[in-house]
């Protein structure tokens, strides 16, 4: 049975304090104050290395507990050298600095004084495969647009319910499907209470016109707690083989990478811009989880400035025909413009995807997506003028035919036995716990 390293995630759970915290660690563990204010004032470390599976999953539940946010990872598996330098159940060290134990070709590094016994981790390349049909589709959405009609709204969050576990119950990895398992009650909880707050504000807003600016700065000091608790529940709602996902960002970073970046960028006239989207989509990655297992983002923000600047290129040379067509034959220019925004929308979305999931790492496994411009492009012009000629009633295919294509040039690469590392999984959160939905549980339809 594989060990285990305890992990301090770099912040403290929601509703402790760092003092709180600190005290609780120097009491109840072998922490001097010294320690104690080193690790919360660190990023993202080991506070312990290879503990047994029982011993780990005490000390994770206990920091828990005491307000650290950890999570346990897989201590190196012995295919090199699992030299047992330390004692099977060491006391809790000084934390250490994280780093990768596993190089790109699956090797642990060598130890000094020690040969390393080198195994190959075979890589298995697992497409993912949509199951779903256009026509399987309609069906659903026809009945989700009458009812959400019939009922004035409050059956889109069944709607929504329906529709979600249609797709991920048709997305198939190594044979098994994904699963939804959201009550459209707190769906439909977090709705009313969105649309309380802005039937109010638009009421307020008219009669006291200060109480709505009020409000409208309340909305902002809140959107990112929603924010965070929309990700977290749509997270905990999502499982694999009957493990959850889970999203744990806090509602600080959260205000950060969506309230002051974007607000930075803005001031420094957009330069920033792709730092502050690197950022969103840093966070978002690296706080999902699976079962206890996160996720890693290893894309910088040179790869988004990189995406940005080639595409100045077809926006530069779009400009210009479309000056020339202005002054030649205007009727043109509108041509000309419409394949602008059709090709730079291509381009965003095939880029943006390939980058985030070739730069997410869970484990030691990772993707492999390779979505082609040219391929997307044709997709979303048929889908749109075919939705356009049937007046929208095209649109369940064009979702089904845009998913389909996605899942199509998307693989997980499993290094390693796939079901050994679910099966661990398993056995870590059934002991560990599943987490708790809250009485703030909801979604805001992000």
């Amino acid at each position: 049975m594989a060990n285990y390293n305890i992990v301090y995630k770099g912040r403290i759970l929601d509703g402790y304090s760092k003092e709180s915290v600190k005290a609780a660690l120097v009491e109840n563990f072998d922490f001097t104050v010294e320690k104690a204010s080193q690790l919360l004032n660190s990023g993202r470390v080991y506070i312990e290395k290879d503990l047994p599976p029982q011993r780990a999953k005490e000390y994770g539940i206990a920091l828990k507990k005491a307000g650290l946010n950890v999570v346990l990872t897989r201590s190196v598996p012995a295919e090199t050298d699992p030299a047992p330098h330390r004692s099977p159940e060491p006391e809790l060290a000084a934390p250490v600095m994280e780093k990768s134990p596993m190089d790109q070709t699956g090797q642990a590094p060598p130890e000094s004084g020690r040969a390393p016994i080198t195994r190959t981790v075979q890589t298995r390349a697992l497409p993912f495969e949509f199951m779903g049909t256009g026509s399987e589709y309609f069906k659903i959405w026809i009945v989700n647009l009458i009812l959400s009609i019939l009922t004035l709204g409050i059956y889109s969050a069944w709607a929504k319910v329906r529709r979600k576990q249609y797709f991920y119950g048709s997305t198939l990895l190594n044979g098994s499907s994904f699963e939804y398992l959201a009550d459209p009650k707190n769906i439909l909880k977090g709705r009313i209470i969105v649309a309380a707050f802005f039937i109010g504000y638009s009421v307020v807003s008219k009669i006291f016109p200060l109480a709505g600016t009020i409000l409208s700065l309340l909305f902002v000091i809140i959107m990112p707690w929603l924010v965070v608790r929309s990700l977290a529940f749509n997270a905990r709602n999502s499982a694999y083989k009957n493990i959850r996902f889970g999203f744990q960002g806090s509602v600080g970073e959260a205000a950060k990478v969506f309230i002051l970046f974007p607000l930075l960028a803005g001031l420094t006239l957009g330069i920033l811009s792709p730092w502050a989207i690197f950022r969103q989509k840093k966070f978002i990655v690296e706080n999902y989880s699976y079962g206890t297992a996160s996720f890693e983002f290893t894309a910088t923000h040179r790869d988004y400035y990189a995406m940005v600047l080639w595409a100045l290129i077809p926006i530069i040379i779009g400009a210009v025909l479309m000056g020339i067509a202005s002054v030649i034959f205007p009727p043109v220019a509108s041509l000309v413009a419409i394949v602008l925004y059709l090709y730079l929308f291509a381009y965003f979305s095939v880029k943006t995807t390939n980058l985030i999931f070739n730069s997410t790492l869970l484990g030691r496994h990772s993707f492999d997506a390779d979505l082609e411009i040219k391929g997307y492009l044709g997709l979303i012009i048929v889908n749109t003028l075919a939705s356009v000629v049937t007046l929208g009633i095209f649109y369940p295919w064009a979702h089904v035919r845009t998913v389909r294509y996605k899942l199509d040039h998307l693989v997980f690469m499993a290094k390693g036995d796939l079901d050994n590392f679910i099966a661990q999984e398993q056995e870590e959160v059934s002991a560990l716990g599943e987490e708790a939905g809250d009485f703030f549980d909801l979604d805001i339809g992000l």
